[in-house]
């Protein structure tokens, strides 16, 4: 149990039976009213934000999710299969569940998958991955960028340099090329 007070950002809150990521974290101090928090959460099932007002005091059930690491195998119709190389166990998520996070997954990519009693909740993708260009524009030769995408479906820019088959390096959080790999 956390009070409202000690609920800051990054927190996973259980709040009537659903988890809740606090985003934003507010105190206000009124002067003849009582102190408040408010507090943007984000479900997690369903990814809507939400803002509400608590008591400085009240008490919320403080979630702490296992984080595990897991390797991506493959995809096959639309389902994604994840394996621990600890325990050989497997988990299967749908597209729905990994939402765009699909485009950064490539064969044999370490990720860690976070879960709360047993059941799926997050995927958290390293901050840069490896992948290959799979389709170039050529028709973009006046300017310095091109656009392209990548085997996992990705559409980015790119410098001119770089051809069908070249791997870059792309940021996971703004999807984004880095650099060219040598």
């Amino acid at each position: 149990m956390k009070t409202a007070m000690d609920a800051k950002p990054g927190t996973v809150l259980d709040i009537d039976w659903d988890l809740y990521f606090v985003n934003k974290w507010e105190f206000h101090r009124a002067w003849r009213w009582a102190t408040t928090v408010k507090m943007r959460l984000k479900n997690i099932s369903n990814w809507w934000s939400t803002d509400r007002v608590f008591s400085w005091e009240d008490k919320l059930n403080d979630v702490i999710l296992e984080r595990t690491t897991f390797e991506f195998l493959y995809n096959s119709s639309w389902m994604y299969v994840f394996m621990n190389w600890e325990t050989y166990e497997q988990i299967e998520l749908n597209e729905d569940d990994i939402w765009d996070m699909k485009y950064y997954l490539t064969e044999w990519n370490t990720i860690d998958i976070q879960q709360y009693e047993w059941k799926f909740v997050w995927i958290i993708l390293p901050t840069y991955v490896k992948l290959k260009i799979s389709e170039v524009d050529l028709t973009s030769s006046w300017t310095d960028m091109k656009d392209a995408v990548t085997t996992t479906w990705l559409q980015l820019s790119i410098p001119q340099d770089i051809e069908i088959w070249d791997e870059v390096v792309v940021n996971t959080s703004t999807g984004e090329f880095m650099e060219k790999v040598k």
